[in-house]
């Protein structure tokens, strides 16, 4: 199965329910929620990143950069070949975070590092399959 990405809100449309999201497939829905604070902080932006990019300190593409280069220093690269396996297992993956915006936040970069080094389908946002 692949991995997709989403946001908070967009989850509370289906009342963070799995089965209202994928109706068959309830079990092999599996919801990370890729933001500080929310369990999975090995995978999320470090706090002075965020403060950068919010306050305009650094473009989007450095931001991109540092959040690409750092991922392993965060111990995200044994988080990902999780996530990687558990879709080659048959999971629907879903990667969550605040932003409503993919294009500017870090979840489709993680998902997109997924995709390139374990080899999943990265599928884009839920919200275009809904």
């Amino acid at each position: 199965m692949p991995i997709y990405t989403t946001y908070l809100a967009y989850l509370k449309k289906f009342d963070f329910n799995p089965l209202k999201i994928f109706p068959k497939d309830l079990e092999s829905v599996l919801i990370y929620y890729v933001m500080r604070n929310r369990g999975n902080n090995e995978v999320a932006p470090s706090r002075i990143l965020l403060k950068q990019i919010k306050s305009g300190e650094i473009t989007w593409e450095e931001y991109e950069r540092v959040y690409r280069e750092n991922m392993p220093l965060l111990m995200g690269t044994p988080w990902m070949e999780k996530r990687a396996k558990e879709a080659l297992q048959g999971h629907h993956v879903i990667l969550v975070c605040y932003e409503k915006d993919a294009t500017h936040c870090h979840r489709r970069l993680l998902a997109e590092e997924i995709a390139k080094r374990f080899g999943v389908e990265y599928k884009g946002e839920l919200s275009k399959f809904q």
